[in-house]
């Protein structure tokens, strides 16, 4: 036993040095010396014994209040409804007004892109600024027969938009022309991107009687009419054709190349190591709501309203999907840590997901192992969201959860 008695008969004290936690799911008179009713402030070591916890910071920056992310020399966070970056003087500099209220933002780091959404809105930081979060294709343009040298037959056209760093938009279906004698195609009404960042349209078209789309022009972004007068080799074609900037969702995250955004019950997996295309039409259906993103080595931990399923693979296309634990994970507790802060604490390389479900608080593991860390002591209500994070402090690590919102009247203690 890793704890012992002392008995001073002389003044009827007994010492107790060894605890094991909070325990509520027996009723106290059931408990072993061990177990503790009520703990206030105090830290458990791993030796068992019990410190006084540390009081109070001072605080650094009272603006802002929420959703607080940070990741290298980036850290962001959210104050008064607008998104703010922190200095590390404690500064701030807002990037973004206007948000949503009581949607927290998840948050996705990519290089030195941080995307970041809530649900209702969706950006992405880089170098200081927040810009959009892919670039939303052309809708509607004009075509007609015009003078040129193309010859007879049917012809298709497509435009994208294109951004100053290069990022390319997606392309709506292809519009077909029939030139029925030797001609030209004229566009009109190209609309100009309202993208700050968009600085150029890219015109693409195919051979007559082709089906594959190749660049013949870039105009800027300002210019709504373009002519294709002569046969132009083909040497680009048109990779981004259906794609789009995916939609709002609630959790994101990014796993070997691929951006993941859950919407509700669907996740959306974008284009390989293209995290600003996706194609809607690759989104997985789930049974409920998706309540957390959590990938480590080997796959990914998807947390749902009412389960935990273990995503085995490492692209969409050869994902195993596994179910783990009959219980939902609550929103927005997750956390990584290394998976030594399991054992004795020494560094693997290897990182686990802690998060809190509705029966307990788990670590999913690498290669799909979850556990669950206080099911067989403690019993809390589950609460519609929450914040997580692994602490180290005075040599003890910790993970420490708080839980807000509305308690659900299950996995509470007899």
């Amino acid at each position: 036993m890793p704890y012992a008695d002392k008995i001073d008969e002389r003044e009827g004290l007994q010492e107790w040095s060894g605890f094991l936690g909070l325990r509520n799911n027996v009723d106290p008179e059931s408990f072993g010396r061990e177990d503790l009713v009520t703990a206030l402030n105090v830290d458990i070591s791993d030796d068992l014994g019990i410190g006084r916890r540390k009081g109070y910071s001072a605080i650094l920056t009272a603006n802002v209040d929420r959703d607080l992310w940070a990741s290298g020399s980036v850290c962001l966070g959210v104050g008064s409804n607008a998104l703010k970056m922190v200095n590390p003087d404690y500064s701030l500099i807002t990037l973004r007004s206007g948000l949503t209220a009581s949607r927290p933002l998840s948050y996705a780091a990519v290089g030195d892109r941080v995307f970041w959404s809530n649900g209702a809105e969706m950006g992405c930081v880089q170098d200081g600024t927040n810009r959009t979060w892919g670039i939303a294709p052309p809708t509607t343009f004009s075509v007609t027969a015009g003078p040129g040298a193309l010859a007879a037959g049917k012809y298709q056209v497509a435009i994208t938009y294109l951004r100053g760093d290069l990022q390319e938009s997606g392309a709506a279906r292809a519009t077909t022309v029939e030139l029925t004698s030797v001609g030209g195609i004229s566009l009109s009404s190209v609309l100009a991107s309202t993208d700050t960042a968009v600085t150029h349209k890219v015109i693409y078209c195919t051979s007559v009687g082709g089906e594959t789309l190749f660049r013949v022009g870039v105009i800027a972004n300002s210019v709504t009419t373009f002519s294709i007068t002569e046969v132009q080799k083909g040497v680009s074609p048109l990779l981004t054709q259906f794609l789009q900037p995916p939609p709002p969702g609630d959790h994101i995250a990014y796993q070997n190349g691929y951006m993941l955004v859950a919407v509700g019950a669907r996740l959306y997996p974008s284009e390989a190591y293209a995290p600003e295309l996706f194609d809607w039409r690759k989104a997985v259906p789930f049974l409920d709501p998706i309540t957390m993103i959590a990938p480590v080595k080997g796959g990914v931990w998807l947390g749902l309203n009412n389960q935990i399923v273990w995503v085995a693979g490492d692209t969409p296309e050869a994902w195993d999907y596994k179910p783990a634990a009959d219980y939902g994970v609550i929103p927005h507790t997750l956390w990584f840590a290394d998976t030594g802060v399991l054992g004795d604490g020494k560094a693997t390389g290897k990182m686990a997901a802690f998060f809190a479900s509705k029966q307990g608080l788990c670590a999913g593991l690498p290669g799909g192992e979850l556990r669950n860390l206080t099911e067989t002591r403690y019993a809390y209500p589950s609460m519609d969201r929450g914040a997580g994070i692994v602490r180290r402090h005075r040599g003890i690590i910790q993970y420490i959860v708080s839980l807000q919102g509305t308690e659900v009247a299950a996995n509470v203690a007899a």
